[in-house]
């Protein structure tokens, strides 16, 4: 699944091994942008061992933030089951506000492997 960047929604790739998401996401219709992506992630955590993911945001919103609670808890639910679960928050280095955002996620992952990472 290969979702193309829009002005309100991040550019979102979805294989058997890995999802990247990189851009802004501050969609209308949350729900309309999360579900399908949700619901393929959690397929393909199902069919495999190991599985990882980039995110590279430059911003979100309030709604987003539940979207990404969300992400999170499935990647988590994943690892918790025995998957081998990566996730890199990357952020620029200029950019608190996704660093703190990454270091507020990281405070919820016990089991995956959850990697802040500073970018140029």
């Amino acid at each position: 699944m290969h979702l193309e960047a829009t002005n309100r929604t991040p550019e979102v790739t979805i294989s058997d091994t890995s999802l990247e998401l990189k851009g802004e996401c501050y969609p209308e219709d949350i729900s309309a942008f999360a579900e399908p992506i949700l619901e393929l992630l959690a397929e393909k955590l199902e069919a495999c061992d190991s599985y990882f993911v980039s995110l590279e945001l430059r911003y979100f919103n309030s709604s987003s933030a539940k979207f990404f609670f969300d992400f999170f808890e499935v990647l988590e639910e994943a690892a918790a089951d025995g998957k081998n679960v990566s996730i890199e928050w990357r952020y620029r280095s200029t950019d608190n506000s996704m660093k703190e955002a990454g270091e507020d996620f990281e405070e919820d992952m016990e089991e995956a492997d959850y990697q802040l990472v500073e970018i140029s």
